[in-house]
């Protein structure tokens, strides 16, 4: 690697946290295309601990190679070209689980195939919660193609290398160094900037994060604009969760689930807003410090001017991640269902709680 590379501190970054290797003979060879089994490792290594990776896939040790290789296809994720003892399939079957890559229609990953900055721009918005949903299909006119909105993305986020000019050129593996590491401090208040590096003119629809303002119950925040519109309940609801109270209200937020608990119209979404009086503020916190279960503490910080505290709670087979904002009128309780298990969504509750900020109506003296 010499010195006056552009992208040697990424790179240094990189190989001196484990992130990447070079080769044996101890060279990078930082302009050689990176394949998609070696992004998608990489990619995985950055946002998940290895024990999340590892325990993918079951244990075969009592399969040989000879099985393996022709029995052992993953069978949840259907790649016939990605069998269980390979190297790169934990790490293929963890991005697949998170909904951060697919395959093709022939049922194949094409491990060994090159990635263009089209798939790459993909894969990391959607890894690093750039975006909370894979965006719609665009359409059929040609300058719709799906891959722009997630390189628009990726523009906001300060992370395109001056060196990628073309959406179907391979990235090299010093450009796939330095993507990752200006996205390995990506701040969940970073807001999206009228910004772009590749041809904004041809991006149709343009995809950004737009203001969702609630009168009735005083706040703001932003989301993506590919989103269904919330959906708000003036009855609150009582699901188990601290603080065992049913809630004043609730609005949902993000995209639809697949899934719905509710008969009629589906309603539920992966994220929800629960509104409780003010006045519970102490006795929220008090069942906090109570809790020695179900709850983990995990940061208290600031969205604004408000106070907050956000916690994981184990609600059945699975751990919700939960913000709570100490507002003048309502205590808000942002939800995300299952997010210890999910790096998307976990991302996007963060940033829709820097978003946040209450509406204040002052009195009016006549």
């Amino acid at each position: 690697m010499p010195e006056d590379h552009p992208y040697v501190n990424a790179i240094d970054y990189l190989t001196r946290t484990g992130i990447v290797e070079g080769y044996e003979n101890r060279s990078f060879q930082p302009e050689r295309a990176v394949s998609r089994a070696e992004f998608a490792k990489i990619l995985v290594g950055m946002l998940f601990p290895s024990e999340v990776i590892e325990s993918c896939i079951g244990d075969d040790s009592e399969e040989s190679e000879e099985e393996a290789n022709i029995n052992s296809v993953i069978p949840e994720m259907k790649f016939l070209d990605v069998p269980h003892h390979v190297w790169f399939a934990p790490s293929i079957c963890t991005a697949w689980r998170h909904g951060i890559i697919d395959g093709y229609a022939d049922g194949t990953f094409r491990p060994e195939e090159g990635v263009n900055f089209a798939e790459a721009a993909k894969m990391l918005s959607l890894g690093f919660g750039l975006t909370g949903v894979e965006l719609p299909n665009l359409g059929a006119a040609a300058n719709a193609q799906w891959y722009r909105p997630y390189a628009e993305f990726l523009s906001a986020a300060n992370a395109i290398p001056p060196s990628i000019t073309a959406f179907d050129l391979p990235v090299t593996r010093s450009e796939m160094a330095e993507m990752l590491y200006r996205l390995k401090d990506f701040s969940i208040d970073l807001a999206p900037v009228e910004q772009y590096s590749l041809q904004p003119e041809d991006l149709e629809p343009a995809v950004h994060w737009e203001a969702y303002k609630n009168k009735a119950y005083g706040f703001t925040l932003e989301m993506p604009n590919v989103w269904p519109a919330p959906h708000a309940v003036p009855r609150g609801t009582f699901d188990g969760r601290l603080p065992y109270y049913r809630s004043l209200w609730t609005v949902y937020i993000g995209p639809h689930q697949t899934g719905c608990n509710t008969n009629g119209e589906c309603v539920e979404r992966e994220m929800w807003i629960d509104g409780y009086d003010a006045d519970m503020a102490e006795e929220i916190l008090r069942l906090i410090e109570a809790d020695e279960y179900s709850i983990e503490v995990l940061k208290h910080g600031t969205s604004g001017e408000i106070q907050t505290l956000t916690l994981e709670e184990a609600i059945g087979n699975c751990i919700d991640k939960r913000t709570f904002l100490f507002g003048e009128k309502y205590v808000y309780v942002f939800n995300a269902l299952c997010a210890f298990d999910n790096a998307r969504i976990d991302h996007m509750l963060d940033r829709l709680v820097q978003s946040f900020r209450e509406i204040t109506i002052p009195s009016l003296v006549y």
